[in-house]
Protein backbone atom coordinates (compact mmCIF):
# COMPACT_ATOMS: atom_id res chain seq x y z
CA UNK A 1 0.00 0.00 0.00
CA UNK A 2 1.69 3.07 -1.04
CA UNK A 3 2.18 6.48 0.53
CA UNK A 4 0.43 9.44 -1.17
CA UNK A 5 2.26 12.69 -1.29
CA UNK A 6 1.26 16.07 -2.65
CA UNK A 7 4.99 17.71 -3.83
CA UNK A 8 3.83 22.06 -3.86
CA UNK A 9 6.61 23.60 -5.71
CA UNK A 10 7.21 26.43 -8.34
CA UNK A 11 9.89 24.73 -10.60
CA UNK A 12 8.78 21.81 -13.11
CA UNK A 13 12.38 21.59 -14.11
CA UNK A 14 12.36 20.55 -10.40
CA UNK A 15 10.19 16.87 -11.28
CA UNK A 16 12.77 14.12 -12.17
CA UNK A 17 14.72 15.09 -8.76
CA UNK A 18 11.51 14.84 -6.91
CA UNK A 19 10.42 11.56 -9.22
CA UNK A 20 13.61 9.67 -8.74
CA UNK A 21 13.29 9.64 -4.76
CA UNK A 22 9.83 9.34 -4.56
CA UNK A 23 9.98 5.61 -5.80
CA UNK A 24 6.39 4.51 -7.29
CA UNK A 25 6.55 1.03 -5.32
CA UNK A 26 6.63 3.29 -2.04
CA UNK A 27 4.63 6.49 -2.95
CA UNK A 28 2.00 7.69 -5.27
CA UNK A 29 3.28 11.33 -6.09
CA UNK A 30 0.78 14.18 -6.67
CA UNK A 31 2.55 17.53 -8.40
CA UNK A 32 1.16 20.98 -7.78
CA UNK A 33 3.35 23.94 -10.14
CA UNK A 34 0.96 26.30 -9.43
CA UNK A 35 -2.07 27.71 -7.77
CA UNK A 36 -4.53 26.22 -10.52
CA UNK A 37 -3.31 22.99 -9.58
CA UNK A 38 -3.27 23.17 -6.10
CA UNK A 39 -6.89 24.11 -6.13
CA UNK A 40 -7.85 20.47 -8.03
CA UNK A 41 -6.16 18.88 -5.38
CA UNK A 42 -6.34 20.72 -2.38
CA UNK A 43 -9.52 18.46 -0.93
CA UNK A 44 -7.75 14.85 -1.57
CA UNK A 45 -6.26 13.26 1.74
CA UNK A 46 -2.77 12.59 1.55
CA UNK A 47 -0.56 11.22 3.83
CA UNK A 48 2.57 13.85 3.36
CA UNK A 49 3.56 17.18 1.72
CA UNK A 50 6.70 18.15 0.04
CA UNK A 51 6.49 22.24 0.18
CA UNK A 52 9.09 24.69 -1.33
CA UNK A 53 9.44 27.62 1.35
CA UNK A 54 9.26 30.19 -1.38
CA UNK A 55 6.68 29.77 -4.18
CA UNK A 56 7.45 32.95 -6.48
CA UNK A 57 7.69 31.85 -9.69
CA UNK A 58 4.71 32.11 -12.52
CA UNK A 59 1.81 30.24 -11.67
CA UNK A 60 2.05 31.56 -7.93
CA UNK A 61 2.12 34.83 -8.27
CA UNK A 62 -0.89 37.24 -7.72
CA UNK A 63 -0.33 40.99 -8.44
CA UNK A 64 3.47 40.53 -8.83
CA UNK A 65 3.63 38.76 -5.42
CA UNK A 66 4.08 34.70 -4.88
CA UNK A 67 3.39 33.25 -1.87
CA UNK A 68 5.19 30.95 0.39
CA UNK A 69 5.41 27.82 2.55
CA UNK A 70 3.76 29.96 5.84
CA UNK A 71 1.07 31.13 3.90
CA UNK A 72 0.54 27.53 2.48
CA UNK A 73 0.37 26.29 6.15
CA UNK A 74 -1.55 28.56 7.46
CA UNK A 75 -4.00 29.39 4.28
CA UNK A 76 -4.75 25.73 2.90
CA UNK A 77 -3.04 23.13 4.72
CA UNK A 78 -4.08 23.16 8.09
CA UNK A 79 -7.64 22.88 7.19
CA UNK A 80 -6.94 19.76 4.68
CA UNK A 81 -9.03 17.03 4.73
CA UNK A 82 -6.44 14.60 6.52
CA UNK A 83 -3.52 15.93 9.01
CA UNK A 84 -0.26 15.52 7.50
CA UNK A 85 3.18 16.45 8.62
CA UNK A 86 5.21 18.30 6.15
CA UNK A 87 8.46 18.49 4.74
CA UNK A 88 10.12 21.83 3.86
CA UNK A 89 12.41 22.11 0.76
CA UNK A 90 14.85 25.19 0.29
CA UNK A 91 17.68 26.44 -1.37
CA UNK A 92 17.57 29.53 0.39
CA UNK A 93 18.27 28.37 4.39
CA UNK A 94 20.82 30.53 4.65
CA UNK A 95 18.56 33.74 3.56
CA UNK A 96 17.28 35.44 6.63
CA UNK A 97 13.38 36.12 5.29
CA UNK A 98 13.13 32.36 5.81
CA UNK A 99 13.43 33.02 9.64
CA UNK A 100 9.97 35.17 9.45
CA UNK A 101 8.27 32.15 7.49
CA UNK A 102 9.42 29.08 9.81
CA UNK A 103 8.41 31.44 12.91
CA UNK A 104 4.45 31.38 11.18
CA UNK A 105 4.59 28.05 10.57
CA UNK A 106 5.65 27.56 14.27
CA UNK A 107 2.60 29.25 15.41
CA UNK A 108 0.53 26.78 13.56
CA UNK A 109 -1.30 23.55 14.13
CA UNK A 110 0.37 21.87 11.10
CA UNK A 111 3.82 19.78 12.31
CA UNK A 112 7.31 20.05 9.87
CA UNK A 113 9.11 16.99 10.68
CA UNK A 114 12.09 17.39 8.68
CA UNK A 115 13.72 20.81 6.87
CA UNK A 116 15.48 19.54 3.08
CA UNK A 117 18.29 21.62 0.97
CA UNK A 118 17.38 21.16 -2.09
CA UNK A 119 21.05 20.05 -3.15
CA UNK A 120 19.90 16.78 -1.45
CA UNK A 121 17.64 16.02 -4.28
CA UNK A 122 19.67 17.22 -6.53
CA UNK A 123 22.70 15.14 -5.54
CA UNK A 124 20.79 11.58 -6.45
CA UNK A 125 20.53 12.76 -10.21
CA UNK A 126 24.68 13.13 -10.38
CA UNK A 127 26.79 10.46 -11.65
CA UNK A 128 28.93 10.03 -8.59
CA UNK A 129 29.30 6.57 -7.33
CA UNK A 130 27.67 6.93 -3.83
CA UNK A 131 24.30 8.66 -5.60
CA UNK A 132 22.57 5.25 -5.04
CA UNK A 133 23.36 5.66 -1.78
CA UNK A 134 21.99 9.10 -0.88
CA UNK A 135 19.35 8.22 -3.22
CA UNK A 136 18.24 5.19 -0.40
CA UNK A 137 18.98 6.96 2.32
CA UNK A 138 16.39 10.56 1.68
CA UNK A 139 13.62 7.94 0.40
CA UNK A 140 13.90 6.30 3.46
CA UNK A 141 13.82 9.51 5.47
CA UNK A 142 10.92 10.34 4.22
CA UNK A 143 9.27 6.98 4.38
CA UNK A 144 10.26 6.89 7.85
CA UNK A 145 8.88 10.10 9.06
CA UNK A 146 5.83 9.36 7.61
CA UNK A 147 5.36 6.18 9.18
CA UNK A 148 6.79 7.88 12.51
CA UNK A 149 3.71 10.61 12.72
CA UNK A 150 1.12 8.40 11.32
CA UNK A 151 1.83 6.00 14.23
CA UNK A 152 2.11 3.12 11.71
CA UNK A 153 4.10 -0.24 12.43
CA UNK A 154 8.00 -0.30 11.12
CA UNK A 155 7.34 -3.49 9.81
CA UNK A 156 7.21 -2.87 5.79
CA UNK A 157 6.93 -6.16 3.79
CA UNK A 158 8.13 -5.46 0.34
CA UNK A 159 4.73 -5.70 -1.95
CA UNK A 160 4.33 -9.01 -2.73
CA UNK A 161 5.84 -10.74 0.29
CA UNK A 162 3.08 -12.19 2.16
CA UNK A 163 1.91 -11.63 5.96
CA UNK A 164 2.12 -14.22 8.57
CA UNK A 165 0.38 -13.78 11.37
CA UNK A 166 0.52 -15.83 15.18
CA UNK A 167 -3.04 -16.51 16.36
CA UNK A 168 -3.62 -16.95 20.09
CA UNK A 169 -6.71 -16.47 22.80
CA UNK A 170 -7.75 -17.67 26.06
CA UNK A 171 -4.57 -18.10 27.66
CA UNK A 172 -6.00 -16.75 31.33
CA UNK A 173 -3.42 -16.59 33.22
CA UNK A 174 -4.04 -17.52 37.17
CA UNK A 175 -6.71 -19.71 35.99
CA UNK A 176 -7.49 -23.05 38.53
CA UNK A 177 -8.34 -24.64 35.04
CA UNK A 178 -5.00 -24.45 33.54
CA UNK A 179 -3.67 -27.81 32.49
CA UNK A 180 -0.72 -29.59 34.19
CA UNK A 181 0.50 -29.72 31.07
CA UNK A 182 0.22 -26.05 29.95
CA UNK A 183 3.21 -24.86 31.95
CA UNK A 184 5.46 -24.17 29.05
CA UNK A 185 2.39 -23.61 26.26
CA UNK A 186 4.59 -20.42 25.36
CA UNK A 187 7.90 -21.64 24.77
CA UNK A 188 6.49 -25.18 22.94
CA UNK A 189 4.25 -22.62 20.40
CA UNK A 190 7.58 -20.37 19.90
CA UNK A 191 9.71 -23.42 19.54
CA UNK A 192 7.60 -25.02 16.70
CA UNK A 193 7.60 -21.76 15.27
CA UNK A 194 11.32 -21.89 15.13
CA UNK A 195 11.99 -25.51 13.77
CA UNK A 196 9.60 -24.67 10.84
CA UNK A 197 12.20 -21.20 10.34
CA UNK A 198 15.29 -24.35 10.47
CA UNK A 199 13.68 -26.84 8.19
CA UNK A 200 12.50 -24.97 5.51
CA UNK A 201 13.56 -21.63 3.27
CA UNK A 202 9.54 -21.05 2.76
CA UNK A 203 8.76 -21.04 6.54
CA UNK A 204 9.22 -18.30 8.64
CA UNK A 205 8.53 -17.14 12.28
CA UNK A 206 5.42 -14.77 12.05
CA UNK A 207 5.49 -10.71 11.26
CA UNK A 208 2.35 -10.23 13.76
CA UNK A 209 1.01 -11.15 16.80
CA UNK A 210 -3.01 -11.02 17.50
CA UNK A 211 -4.43 -12.26 21.13
CA UNK A 212 -8.00 -12.44 20.97
CA UNK A 213 -8.63 -12.02 24.46
CA UNK A 214 -8.97 -13.31 28.06
CA UNK A 215 -5.43 -12.82 29.12
CA UNK A 216 -6.07 -12.75 32.71
CA UNK A 217 -8.08 -14.96 34.75
CA UNK A 218 -9.91 -12.49 36.72
CA UNK A 219 -8.12 -9.51 35.75
CA UNK A 220 -5.66 -8.79 38.43
CA UNK A 221 -3.15 -6.77 38.41
CA UNK A 222 -0.83 -9.23 39.78
CA UNK A 223 -2.39 -11.57 36.91
CA UNK A 224 -1.63 -9.35 34.06
CA UNK A 225 2.17 -8.78 35.34
CA UNK A 226 2.29 -13.25 35.41
CA UNK A 227 0.84 -12.89 31.56
CA UNK A 228 3.32 -10.09 30.52
CA UNK A 229 6.26 -11.79 31.25
CA UNK A 230 5.46 -15.21 29.81
CA UNK A 231 4.73 -13.40 26.86
CA UNK A 232 7.51 -11.10 26.37
CA UNK A 233 10.39 -13.65 27.70
CA UNK A 234 8.79 -17.09 26.45
CA UNK A 235 7.05 -16.25 23.74
CA UNK A 236 8.11 -13.23 21.97
CA UNK A 237 11.83 -12.77 22.69
CA UNK A 238 12.11 -15.66 21.19
CA UNK A 239 10.71 -15.42 18.66
CA UNK A 240 12.12 -12.33 16.97
CA UNK A 241 14.97 -11.75 19.61
CA UNK A 242 15.75 -10.49 23.23
CA UNK A 243 16.82 -7.19 21.93
CA UNK A 244 13.74 -6.46 19.80
CA UNK A 245 11.54 -6.63 22.10
CA UNK A 246 10.70 -3.14 22.52
CA UNK A 247 11.04 -2.40 18.93
CA UNK A 248 8.46 -5.33 18.03
CA UNK A 249 5.97 -3.87 20.66
CA UNK A 250 4.02 -2.26 17.49
CA UNK A 251 3.31 -5.70 15.76
CA UNK A 252 1.25 -6.75 18.78
CA UNK A 253 -3.03 -6.76 18.48
CA UNK A 254 -4.68 -6.95 21.73
CA UNK A 255 -8.37 -7.16 22.49
CA UNK A 256 -9.72 -7.45 26.24
CA UNK A 257 -12.13 -10.37 26.87
CA UNK A 258 -14.77 -10.89 29.82
CA UNK A 259 -12.16 -12.62 32.32
CA UNK A 260 -9.95 -9.34 31.66
CA UNK A 261 -12.84 -7.44 33.71
CA UNK A 262 -11.83 -7.10 36.75
CA UNK A 263 -15.44 -7.27 38.96
CA UNK A 264 -14.18 -5.92 41.98
CA UNK A 265 -13.93 -2.98 40.93
CA UNK A 266 -16.97 -2.87 38.60
CA UNK A 267 -19.09 -3.86 41.31
CA UNK A 268 -17.37 -0.89 43.63
CA UNK A 269 -20.48 1.22 43.32
CA UNK A 270 -22.84 -0.90 45.46
CA UNK A 271 -20.10 -0.54 48.45
CA UNK A 272 -18.99 2.20 50.95
CA UNK A 273 -15.82 1.98 53.01
CA UNK A 274 -15.90 3.28 56.40
CA UNK A 275 -12.88 4.65 57.59
CA UNK A 276 -13.79 4.13 61.18
CA UNK A 277 -14.71 0.56 60.97
CA UNK A 278 -12.08 -0.10 58.55
CA UNK A 279 -14.43 -2.37 56.30
CA UNK A 280 -17.37 -2.28 53.32
CA UNK A 281 -21.30 -1.82 53.66
CA UNK A 282 -23.74 -2.03 50.85
CA UNK A 283 -24.14 1.41 49.35
CA UNK A 284 -27.34 3.46 50.21
CA UNK A 285 -26.25 6.55 47.44
CA UNK A 286 -27.82 6.64 44.73
CA UNK A 287 -25.80 6.25 41.57
CA UNK A 288 -24.26 9.49 39.49
CA UNK A 289 -26.69 10.51 36.85
CA UNK A 290 -25.08 10.29 33.38
CA UNK A 291 -25.63 13.18 30.81
CA UNK A 292 -28.89 11.81 29.66
CA UNK A 293 -30.14 11.64 33.30
CA UNK A 294 -29.52 8.31 33.54
CA UNK A 295 -28.32 6.82 36.89
CA UNK A 296 -24.67 5.02 35.94
CA UNK A 297 -22.11 2.91 37.58
CA UNK A 298 -19.77 5.28 37.59
CA UNK A 299 -17.23 2.48 38.94
CA UNK A 300 -18.06 -0.22 36.17
CA UNK A 301 -15.20 1.56 33.51
CA UNK A 302 -12.39 0.65 36.42
CA UNK A 303 -12.98 -2.93 35.57
CA UNK A 304 -11.09 -2.53 32.66
CA UNK A 305 -8.59 -0.19 34.30
CA UNK A 306 -5.77 -3.19 34.83
CA UNK A 307 -6.22 -4.38 30.97
CA UNK A 308 -5.56 -1.23 29.67
CA UNK A 309 -2.38 -0.82 31.28
CA UNK A 310 -1.28 -4.12 30.69
CA UNK A 311 -2.28 -3.69 26.55
CA UNK A 312 -0.42 -0.25 26.62
CA UNK A 313 2.84 -1.79 28.34
CA UNK A 314 2.20 -4.72 25.53
CA UNK A 315 1.87 -2.34 22.43
CA UNK A 316 2.82 1.20 23.34
CA UNK A 317 -0.48 2.76 21.44
CA UNK A 318 -1.87 5.46 23.86
CA UNK A 319 -5.16 4.36 22.72
CA UNK A 320 -5.27 1.85 25.40
CA UNK A 321 -4.60 4.50 27.84
CA UNK A 322 -6.84 7.51 25.92
CA UNK A 323 -10.37 5.60 24.31
CA UNK A 324 -13.39 5.81 26.38
CA UNK A 325 -14.47 3.14 24.17
CA UNK A 326 -11.83 0.43 23.51
CA UNK A 327 -13.10 0.25 19.69
CA UNK A 328 -11.01 1.63 17.08
CA UNK A 329 -9.44 1.41 13.90
CA UNK A 330 -5.84 -0.28 14.22
CA UNK A 331 -3.83 1.77 11.43
CA UNK A 332 -0.42 0.58 12.25
CA UNK A 333 -0.14 -1.33 9.15
CA UNK A 334 -2.06 0.39 6.38
CA UNK A 335 1.07 0.45 4.54
CA UNK A 336 1.03 -3.25 4.13
CA UNK A 337 -2.72 -3.05 2.18
CA UNK A 338 -4.01 -4.12 5.88
CA UNK A 339 -5.78 -2.42 9.23
CA UNK A 340 -7.65 -3.98 11.84
CA UNK A 341 -10.99 -2.99 13.74
CA UNK A 342 -10.31 -3.68 17.75
CA UNK A 343 -13.50 -4.23 19.06
CA UNK A 344 -14.32 -4.21 22.54
CA UNK A 345 -17.38 -6.95 23.22
CA UNK A 346 -17.40 -6.36 27.25
CA UNK A 347 -18.02 -2.56 27.18
CA UNK A 348 -21.17 -3.58 29.33
CA UNK A 349 -20.14 -6.68 31.11
CA UNK A 350 -20.03 -6.01 34.82
CA UNK A 351 -20.58 -8.05 38.16
CA UNK A 352 -24.35 -7.31 37.26
CA UNK A 353 -24.53 -8.65 34.05
CA UNK A 354 -20.71 -11.24 33.83
CA UNK A 355 -21.61 -13.44 30.92
CA UNK A 356 -22.90 -10.04 28.44
CA UNK A 357 -21.52 -9.86 24.93
CA UNK A 358 -22.27 -7.33 22.80
CA UNK A 359 -20.60 -4.64 20.14
CA UNK A 360 -22.50 -1.37 21.99
CA UNK A 361 -23.72 0.80 18.62
CA UNK A 362 -21.89 4.49 20.01
CA UNK A 363 -18.75 3.00 20.17
CA UNK A 364 -18.59 1.44 16.91
CA UNK A 365 -20.42 4.32 14.91
CA UNK A 366 -17.07 6.41 15.91
CA UNK A 367 -15.30 3.73 13.48
CA UNK A 368 -17.50 4.72 11.45
CA UNK A 369 -16.93 8.20 12.07
CA UNK A 370 -13.25 8.31 11.64
CA UNK A 371 -13.02 6.30 8.03
CA UNK A 372 -15.22 8.71 6.52
CA UNK A 373 -12.52 10.50 4.60
CA UNK A 374 -11.77 7.25 2.89
CA UNK A 375 -10.07 4.43 2.79
CA UNK A 376 -7.03 3.46 0.28
CA UNK A 377 -8.12 1.13 -2.39
CA UNK A 378 -7.45 -2.28 -2.07
CA UNK A 379 -7.46 -2.45 1.86
CA UNK A 380 -7.67 -5.72 3.49
CA UNK A 381 -10.00 -5.08 6.80
CA UNK A 382 -9.60 -7.52 9.47
CA UNK A 383 -12.08 -7.26 12.74
CA UNK A 384 -10.49 -8.81 16.02
CA UNK A 385 -12.84 -8.94 19.23
CA UNK A 386 -12.85 -11.67 22.09
CA UNK A 387 -16.93 -12.98 21.57
CA UNK A 388 -17.69 -13.79 18.36
CA UNK A 389 -20.81 -15.88 16.54
CA UNK A 390 -22.36 -18.89 18.89
CA UNK A 391 -19.82 -21.76 17.90
CA UNK A 392 -21.20 -24.80 15.16
CA UNK A 393 -21.40 -28.03 16.70
CA UNK A 394 -20.35 -27.33 20.12
CA UNK A 395 -21.52 -29.36 23.16
CA UNK A 396 -21.06 -26.52 25.48
CA UNK A 397 -23.42 -23.77 25.25
CA UNK A 398 -22.28 -20.44 24.24
CA UNK A 399 -23.84 -17.41 23.13
CA UNK A 400 -22.89 -15.01 20.68
CA UNK A 401 -22.52 -11.10 20.47
CA UNK A 402 -26.19 -10.61 21.14
CA UNK A 403 -26.75 -7.90 19.22
CA UNK A 404 -24.31 -8.91 15.99
CA UNK A 405 -27.66 -8.61 13.74
CA UNK A 406 -28.77 -4.96 13.98
CA UNK A 407 -25.25 -3.61 14.94
CA UNK A 408 -22.09 -5.67 14.17
CA UNK A 409 -23.32 -7.36 10.93
CA UNK A 410 -24.32 -3.87 9.68
CA UNK A 411 -21.03 -2.59 10.70
CA UNK A 412 -19.00 -5.35 8.79
CA UNK A 413 -21.24 -5.28 5.80
CA UNK A 414 -20.91 -1.16 5.37
CA UNK A 415 -17.08 -1.26 5.86
CA UNK A 416 -16.21 -4.45 3.57
CA UNK A 417 -14.99 -6.42 6.40
CA UNK A 418 -13.12 -9.42 4.72
CA UNK A 419 -11.85 -11.58 7.98
CA UNK A 420 -13.21 -12.23 11.29
CA UNK A 421 -11.06 -13.47 14.29
CA UNK A 422 -12.08 -14.34 17.42
CA UNK A 423 -11.44 -16.55 20.73
CA UNK A 424 -13.73 -17.18 23.48
CA UNK A 425 -15.15 -20.55 22.41
CA UNK A 426 -11.62 -22.75 23.43
CA UNK A 427 -11.86 -24.70 20.49
CA UNK A 428 -10.35 -23.73 16.61
CA UNK A 429 -13.16 -23.42 13.90
CA UNK A 430 -12.46 -21.89 9.80
CA UNK A 431 -15.78 -22.49 8.82
CA UNK A 432 -15.53 -24.16 4.91
CA UNK A 433 -18.05 -21.57 3.84
CA UNK A 434 -18.14 -17.95 4.51
CA UNK A 435 -21.02 -16.89 6.96
CA UNK A 436 -24.31 -15.29 6.06
CA UNK A 437 -26.05 -13.72 5.90
CA UNK A 438 -24.36 -10.65 4.55
CA UNK A 439 -25.52 -8.41 1.92
CA UNK A 440 -22.85 -8.40 -0.87
CA UNK A 441 -19.37 -9.63 0.01
CA UNK A 442 -18.76 -12.90 2.30
CA UNK A 443 -17.26 -12.63 5.54
CA UNK A 444 -14.88 -15.21 6.77
CA UNK A 445 -14.02 -16.11 10.15
CA UNK A 446 -11.49 -17.78 12.19
CA UNK A 447 -12.56 -19.18 16.03
CA UNK A 448 -9.11 -19.45 18.03
CA UNK A 449 -8.59 -21.98 20.61
CA UNK A 450 -6.90 -21.49 23.83
CA UNK A 451 -3.51 -21.82 24.91
CA UNK A 452 -3.71 -23.12 28.39
CA UNK A 453 -7.01 -24.24 29.55
CA UNK A 454 -7.68 -27.74 30.48
CA UNK A 455 -10.29 -30.17 28.70
CA UNK A 456 -10.36 -28.04 26.20
CA UNK A 457 -8.58 -28.63 22.85
CA UNK A 458 -5.42 -26.20 23.33
CA UNK A 459 -3.85 -25.01 20.69
CA UNK A 460 -2.94 -21.81 18.27
CA UNK A 461 -3.03 -21.12 14.49
CA UNK A 462 -1.00 -19.38 11.98
CA UNK A 463 -2.83 -17.18 9.23
CA UNK A 464 -0.72 -16.43 6.05
CA UNK A 465 -2.35 -13.20 4.00
CA UNK A 466 -0.80 -13.58 0.46
CA UNK A 467 0.09 -10.15 -0.92
CA UNK A 468 0.37 -9.08 -5.08
CA UNK A 469 1.22 -5.20 -5.26
CA UNK A 470 0.77 -4.75 -1.40
CA UNK A 471 -3.07 -5.95 -1.81
CA UNK A 472 -4.20 -9.42 -0.23
CA UNK A 473 -5.44 -12.05 -2.69
CA UNK A 474 -5.59 -14.96 -0.76
CA UNK A 475 -5.79 -15.86 2.72
CA UNK A 476 -5.04 -19.33 4.62
CA UNK A 477 -4.91 -20.61 8.18
CA UNK A 478 -3.60 -23.47 9.87
CA UNK A 479 -4.33 -24.66 13.61
CA UNK A 480 -1.78 -26.91 15.97
CA UNK A 481 -2.51 -28.59 19.05
CA UNK A 482 -0.64 -28.40 22.01
CA UNK A 483 -0.82 -31.78 23.57
CA UNK A 484 1.25 -34.86 25.36
CA UNK A 485 4.17 -32.42 25.64
CA UNK A 486 4.56 -31.28 22.02
CA UNK A 487 2.56 -29.28 19.58
CA UNK A 488 1.05 -30.96 16.23
CA UNK A 489 -0.62 -30.05 13.52
CA UNK A 490 -4.16 -30.55 14.09
CA UNK A 491 -5.50 -28.66 10.73
CA UNK A 492 -4.27 -29.06 7.39
CA UNK A 493 -4.29 -25.59 5.52
CA UNK A 494 -7.71 -23.96 5.22
CA UNK A 495 -8.72 -20.77 2.90
CA UNK A 496 -10.36 -18.56 4.49
CA UNK A 497 -10.38 -15.70 1.70
CA UNK A 498 -9.53 -15.53 -2.17
CA UNK A 499 -9.53 -17.73 -4.87
CA UNK A 500 -8.40 -21.03 -3.23
CA UNK A 501 -10.71 -20.26 -0.36
CA UNK A 502 -12.89 -23.91 0.21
Amino acid sequence: MKFKLMVVDDDLERKSAYEAVLSDEIFETIFVWSKEDFEKFKETPVDGYLLDVFLDKEGWRDKQKGTDAAEMVNMHLRSAPRPAPVFLVSQEWGDEKILDVLKQIGDSSVTVVQYFAWSEFQAVLSEEGDNQYRLRALRKKIESEIVRWHGRSRFMPAPDDSIRILLIADPQFGDPQTADTATYAENWIALTLKEWEKKSPEERVPDLIVIAGDISYSGRPAEFAFAEDRLIYDLIGPLWGKNNIDRMKDRLIIVPGNHDVNLRFSAADKYDFSLEEKNFSESKLPLISNDDGNPYPSHRDYGLAPFRNFAHKMTGQREWLESKTLSWVDRRFIHCGIQFFVLNTVAELDAESPARATIRESHVRQINRSILDGQPEGIFTIAVSHHGLAPRNQSKKEAGIENWVETGRELFSLNKVKLWMFGHYHQFDAPPEASDPFHESPLWTIQIPTTRIYCEERGFCVLDLKRKGGVVIDARVRSYALKNGKSTRSESDRGVFGNLAR
